[in-house]
């Protein structure tokens, strides 16, 4: 264990090695600047507003160092005006501390910014001054020390693209080995293996927000420093894989719940499992990419070879759950393709063509079917008090609330004048059921419609079936 921490220590270490110099450099430069060049005898705020304000971590930013260097100097300012005119003790603490935190609230809300103010002025008031200083050294002091942090913001180069290329990484990573583990889940048929690999799946909105937060570092470094422009366009592309790969997460949580249910079926699935695997080995070709700063033609190429898989009319699926689950992927490798650089149409053109009334041979024999008809207005017939029918009408009806029937698809009975149509019988007003209703008006619906004083209209040609997918 204590090995474990000392390398990932060491780590840490060479990962902001240049940060620590950077603070190093920046607290020296400036208590050096207030002792020989402005005389100041102990210019201690000096060094801390420059250390403090450029940061030990790479995630610095401009506005950061503001608001620390800012804040540090109008703490000191305040408390600097309040010691020269009441001098130092109990109830002056309690004060300025009071003060500070009312004014740093006014003037920026941010939680940096506001205990700055309030220690420094506390500093001020504690500690005493050094004799033959002059009023408001240690505001002078503060100050050099806030401009020092703001010029290596500005000037000292900063990859803008490191840390956003391993938090891309983290996160691709992290797709990659989700749909692996969903794809042997669904091959197996293992549900526990599933309901595991769905909270993993639920656990991963920090690693979004945290890629999210280090972009806008990086956009920011581009913007403000000149030898960190030249990394704005790399900057602009992880944004864009950035949007898609959140997009990507997400559907990865829908799939991931779709497939608890469905190994509780005790069915293995093959053919989908394998699509989630080959998914999972573009998502990892992509996070290679993207880390490395290396084309993704390769990861792009992977996932369009998958892409091409994803039909619902794909003979290898089992069943209507395997078609449910192919058009959740669809969007899937739409959306990992768009995160290699294609836009939405050129991702969506290597994803096959949905067939509309299309239907999967093996889908069709487990049983699952959809029934497609065709229907046309008839003209409508005015039917009277007693029960009345004519040629072409698909139900009777009486006007006082008379049963209503339409022949179900498979019925022996034919009507008058009529064929078979699809729709169930529905009798005595009790309620609809499927395919024809009645009322206690006598009005009968999908089948036809009449009442006691109303038009009547009916399905015509006999419907068409046959498997389908639902």
């Amino acid at each position: 264990m204590v090995l474990n921490r000392a390398r990932v220590g060491g780590r840490r270490i060479r990962a902001n090695m240049s940060q620590l110099l950077q603070v190093t450099i920046g607290a020296t430069l400036a208590y050096t600047f207030c002792k020989l060049v402005l005389g100041h005898s102990y210019p201690f705020l000096a060094a801390v507003a420059a250390a403090v304000g450029t940061g030990v971590v790479a995630d610095r930013r401009l506005r950061r160092a503001l608001e620390i260097g800012l804040g540090a100097t109008l703490g000191v300012l305040v408390g600097e005006f309040f010691f020269q005119i009441f001098g130092p003790g109990i109830w002056q603490i309690a004060v300025v501390m009071f003060i500070g935190l009312v004014i740093g609230t006014m003037v920026n809300s941010g939680g940096i910014f506001i205990t700055q103010i309030a220690i420094q002025s506390i500093y001020v008031i504690t500690v005493p001054v050094q004799v033959g200083a002059h009023p408001f050294d240690r505001t002078v002091d503060a100050l050099v020390g806030a401009l020092v942090a703001i010029l290596m913001a500005l000037l000292v180069p900063n990859d803008a693209r490191k840390v956003p290329r391993d938090r891309a990484a983290n996160l691709l990573q992290e797709i990659a080995e989700l749909l692996h583990a969903s794809g042997r889940a669904l091959r197996t048929s293992d549900q526990e293996l599933a309901k595991r690999t769905l909270e993993r799946a639920r656990d991963t909105q920090d690693m979004i927000d945290s890629w999210r937060s280090s972009l806008r570092i990086s956009e920011e470094a581009a913007r403000i420093n000149a030898r960190s422009r030249r990394y704005a366009a790399e900057v602009t592309r992880l944004a864009r894989a950035c949007e898609y790969a959140d997009r990507a997460m997400r559907l990865v949580r829908v799939i991931c719940r779709r497939i608890v249910d469905i190994t509780r079926i005790g069915r293995n699935r093959p053919a989908v499992g394998a699509m989630l695997a080959g998914l999972g080995d573009g998502a990892d070709r992509l996070r290679w990419a993207l880390r490395r700063g290396e084309s993704r033609t390769p990861a792009e190429e992977e996932l369009r070879a998958v892409a091409a898989t994803l039909s619902p009319q794909n003979p290898d699926l089992v069943d209507l759950q395997d078609e449910t689950l192919v058009l959740l992927l669809r969007p899937l490798a739409n959306d990992l393709l768009g995160a290699c650089g294609l836009t939405e149409d050129a991702a969506s053109a290597y994803l096959p063509e949905l067939v509309p009334g299309g239907h999967n041979p093996k889908a069709a024999a487990s049983g699952h079917t959809v029934v497609r008809t065709r229907t046309e207005t008839m003209p409508l017939v005015r039917v009277g008090e007693a029960e009345a029918t004519g040629p072409g009408t698909g139900a009777e009806a009486t006007g006082t609330g008379g049963a209503a029937e339409a022949p179900g698809l498979g019925d022996a009975g034919a009507r008058e004048g009529g064929s078979p149509a699809v729709g169930a019988r529905a009798s005595d007003g009790a309620g609809p059921s499927e395919g024809a209703a009645s009322d206690g008006a006598g009005r009968s619906d999908d089948a036809g419609r009449s009442d006691g004083a109303g038009p009547s209209a009916h399905t015509g040609p006999p419907s068409e079936s046959g498997p389908s997918r639902s």
